[in-house]
């Protein structure tokens, strides 16, 4: 008899395609949504940002750009519930929770139940494969990222932030690689990582933590005089004001850089699913249509692939770039 292990390492295969053909034949299911469908929490009165579905159309019926709309349409945030907690909207409003949060909440939920027996594992003289992945990845992050950039002394104490920031971020990302079996919560998935909102709030605690831990290191008045080298008196006045600007642009940098490689990888296998139908329509439905078919879904899987590998590199930059420059605002003779 087989051990469960060998079971499962022969069977994980498997189960991606099968979730890959799920997710493909979700997608053009949901083309046939009946008129005035709603998204899961209008049901309970919640006020949904995402409007409802138009009567359905077959693909002959649809113009050139609803085969785009239709594609790009769920990367865009929108609410699926919103609590009736006051009889101010202003206050319901607040609470609202868009689809980009479950997914994190998803993501944090991995990164615990994964990251567990990684902590235990140090209690005990044998661990599993995986764990000692895991545990690799640590390491790899605390040596070459942060002691690399930072020395020992000084980035002892940023690796547990380091380690969660990294591994939230690819969390996030590899997320979003899972096709879509629908177009409404909790079927459409939905790559958290793929909204400025997102990105900016990592870069904003970046950027407080730059400016913190900087002045903490070199004092509040040595923190914002050090910006600044040794340049004439007449200099300094607008050499300061171009170190702000730089200091602010750092953040903003981090923010479009994640999400615009995320989302345009997103926007670009949509694009090439929607040639399929736009070509079906010129050719009318001809049966040539499947030639022009065969070359946009090959697209579609070549940009999801390298889209896969983007999902751990992007994470990797944006944790570098963050350590570089937490170690830059504490360390501004370097």
């Amino acid at each position: 008899m087989l051990p469960s292990r060998s079971i499962l390492q022969r069977c994980l295969p498997l189960l991606l395609w099968l979730l890959v053909g799920f997710g493909a034949a979700g997608s053009l299911c949901a083309q046939n949504h009946a008129a005035g469908e709603q998204a899961p929490g209008a049901k309970a009165g919640a006020a949904v940002g995402h409007d409802d579905h138009p009567p359905a159309k077959s693909t002959l019926e649809m113009s050139n750009a609803d085969f785009f709309n239709k594609t790009f349409e769920h990367s865009v945030p929108y609410v699926i519930f919103e609590p009736k907690l006051s009889p101010d909207p202003k206050v319901n409003k607040f609470f609202q929770v868009y689809n980009v949060q479950p997914w994190q909440w998803v993501a944090l939920g991995l990164m615990l139940v994964l990251f567990l027996p990684v902590v235990g594992s140090f209690r005990k003289g044998q661990v599993g494969w995986f764990t000692r992945i895991l545990r690799g990845w640590c390491l790899w992050i605390r040596d070459e990222m942060v002691y690399r950039v930072m020395g020992k002394e000084d980035g002892r104490p940023f690796v547990p932030f380091f380690l969660f920031l990294f591994f939230f971020l690819a969390f996030q990302n590899v997320l979003g690689l899972i096709p879509s079996a629908g177009h409404h919560f909790p079927l459409a998935i939905y790559t958290a990582t793929g909204t400025p909102y997102v990105t900016a709030a990592f870069a904003i605690i970046t950027f407080l933590m730059m400016i913190g831990f900087g002045m903490k290191k070199n004092g509040v008045l040595g923190f914002w005089k050090g910006l600044v080298p040794h340049v004439p008196i007449l200099l300094w006045p607008m050499m300061f004001a171009i170190e702000v600007v730089g200091l602010v642009v750092k953040p903003f940098a981090l923010t479009i850089r994640l999400f615009a490689n995320m989302l345009a990888g997103h926007l670009v296998i949509g694009s090439a699913i929607a040639l399929i139908f736009l070509f079906t329509k010129m050719q009318g439905g001809a049966i040539t249509s499947y030639l022009t078919a065969l070359p946009c879904a090959g697209l579609a899987i070549f940009i999801y692939v390298i889209e896969a590998f983007v999902t751990l590199l992007q994470a990797y930059i944006f944790t570098f770039l963050s350590i570089n420059f937490l170690y830059q605002a504490m360390h501004q003779e370097h």
